[in-house]
């Protein structure tokens, strides 16, 4: 970045929460993992690696809100509903569908990730006497693009 280029620092101020194009209301933290496992390959008459090649990409993220009242992740379709029964829930999420989850610079309008074929996997709460209650909610995901990417 030359000398005198001001404005191009992305904060959380700047960062905006969307899935499925909707803003994420009152999102607070977010992280986002790609990983890409290398398996060495060891070979019989070398004590070295002889090289590492790669097996698996995974894509894990994170996001954390504010629990607003009648607003559930249930009731805007990022989480499996239970149903009334077992099958019922069986079936809600094997139907559930995917997501795409992306964080998008609110200064230029422009996407900084996109999270390909989302599903959200884990969720949890706290409630403190005298606090706000967050919801914590984890994702896998196919794939993880920046905004050279797009």
């Amino acid at each position: 970045m030359a000398e005198g280029e001001k404005g191009r620092v992305f904060t959380g101020a700047r960062a905006r929460l969307l899935i499925e194009g909707q803003k994420v209301g009152y999102a607070r933290n977010c992280n986002g993992r790609e990983e890409i496992q290398y398996e060495p390959v060891e070979v019989l008459d070398n004590i070295e690696v002889e090289e590492h090649v790669p097996v698996r990409y995974r894509v894990t993220f994170s996001m954390s809100r504010v629990r607003i009242v009648k607003e559930t992740l249930k009731s805007l379709g990022y989480y499996p509903k239970l149903g009334n029964n077992p099958g019922e829930h069986l079936l809600n999420i094997l139907t559930s569908g995917t997501l795409t989850v992306a964080i998008e610079d609110n200064k230029t309008g422009s996407p900084i990730m996109i999270l390909e074929q989302a599903k959200a996997q884990s969720k949890n709460f706290s409630v403190d006497a005298s606090g706000m209650v967050a919801e914590d909610v984890d994702f896998v995901a196919i794939r993880m693009r920046d905004e050279s990417e797009v």
